[in-house]
């Protein structure tokens, strides 16, 4: 089980990598502007193809932070949400919006 420092810490860990991925949508979500040829336009539209792909992935990304940070809130912050046990405490240290345990991560992908 994890103490009440633990806990705290990935908390302030979730919020920063929240707002620095709030901050990189804001500036993905913009527009690129190249220019007025042909050439910088099919660039303009690349790039922006490109970001909003990104933007996805860093959606699904603040969604499992979100998530992170209710469990925070509720207490079951660092048990698996599948076999209910405690979530290693070095998985959550890499990835502290982790849901489940490593058995049920391996067991998930196969």
């Amino acid at each position: 089980m994890l103490d009440k420092m633990t806990i705290e810490k990935q908390r302030q860990l979730l919020l920063e990598e929240k707002d620095r991925l709030q901050s990189k949508i804001k500036r993905l979500s913009e527009f690129p502007d190249y220019g007025r040829n042909d050439d910088d336009n099919a660039k303009e539209l690349a790039d922006f193809e490109n970001n909003l792909s990104l933007e996805e992935q860093i959606k699904y990304l603040l969604n499992k932070i979100e998530r992170a940070l209710k469990s925070i809130d509720d207490g079951s912050y660092g048990r698996c949400s599948k076999c209910k046990e405690a979530i290693e405490s070095g998985r959550l240290e890499i990835m502290p919006y982790a849901e489940l345990c490593i058995t049920c991560q391996r067991e998930k992908k196969n």
